[in-house]
């Protein structure tokens, strides 16, 4: 048990790896900036479920089982747009993490780029890295048109986000016993929250004796963890997790269905007088 802490340690298949190969220099953060469309003032969180956890609605892919610290950006950017996927058709579907990584290299923004190739293709369809971006190799099946980036850091606003589809999290992971975690909640003073230097999905929240906590997948195999997922500390921005929050949307067909109700009762109320009438 680490000392005087909410989670444990336990020697992994990363133990002996220094974190500089685990998480290797990345180029560039993904831009996150406010603008109007991007958030509103987040609301009473009294408002909101005490838990959630999208795992428990089908809709998350399994845990990422292969090299760490290679890909994340492709990795994590896969996983949000898949997930929306799943929310929105119900089908859960795993997305080629090949695809976007031969065709969204850093230091490009993954998500502008995802947009800009109409989506991500299947995992079957696009199974391997090809070594250089094939875009004719596959048909996109999910795709969103919306790109919602947190201004500043608000864990009020990321619970009012999250319950519409997961976020996107950069973090420091260079916290005492980060690597070695195996459970319980992560809460270490001196994990910075600053050097933002990995990328996770974070797919729900809860809390444990009174702890508040966010659910993130990691992407370092499922005998890392919890799983492949671990617990941190929510509400005082636990290394960083709330300073850069991305979030991917299907806006035009939210509306789209927010307006078809509307739309059938108007033609409901024009067209039976005009029967009655005639």
């Amino acid at each position: 048990m680490h000392p005087d802490a909410s989670f444990t340690l336990a020697i992994n298949h990363l133990s002996d790896r220094r974190i500089q190969e685990i998480v290797p220099p990345r180029r560039k953060s993904i831009q996150s900036y406010a603008s109007p469309s991007s958030f509103k003032t987040s609301t009473d969180v009294q408002d909101l479920p005490s838990k959630l956890d999208w795992r428990e609605k089908g809709v998350i892919t399994e845990v990422y089982h292969d090299e760490a610290g290679m890909i994340v950006t492709a990795v994590v950017s896969t996983e949000l747009v898949e997930t929306l996927h799943a929310i929105e058709t119900g089908k859960l579907i795993a997305g080629s993490i090949s695809q976007v990584y031969d065709c969204c290299p850093q230091p490009a923004d993954a998500f502008d780029c995802i947009k800009n190739m109409s989506g991500i293709c299947r995992k079957v369809d696009y199974p391997k890295e090809l070594g250089k971006c094939q875009p004719n190799t596959c048909t996109p099946f999910a795709s969103f048109d919306t790109i919602k980036r947190m201004g500043k850091p608000d864990e009020k606003l990321m619970l009012e986000w999250i319950q519409d589809s997961t976020l996107w999290a950069e973090m420091n992971v260079q916290g005492k016993g980060f690597v070695t975690y195996s459970g319980g909640i992560y809460d270490e003073p001196s994990c910075a929250q600053h050097d933002l230097n990995d990328v996770v999905q974070i797919v729900g929240y809860g809390s444990e004796e009174g702890k508040p906590y966010w659910i993130c997948r990691n992407y370092w195999g499922s005998n890392w963890g919890e799983k492949g997922y671990f617990r941190i500390a929510r509400g005082k921005n636990m290394c960083g997790i709330a300073d850069l929050i991305i979030q991917v949307a299907n806006t035009k067909k939210s509306v789209a269905t927010q307006q078809s109700p509307l739309l059938f009762i108007l033609f409901v109320a024009t067209i039976i007088p005009m029967i009655i009438n005639h």
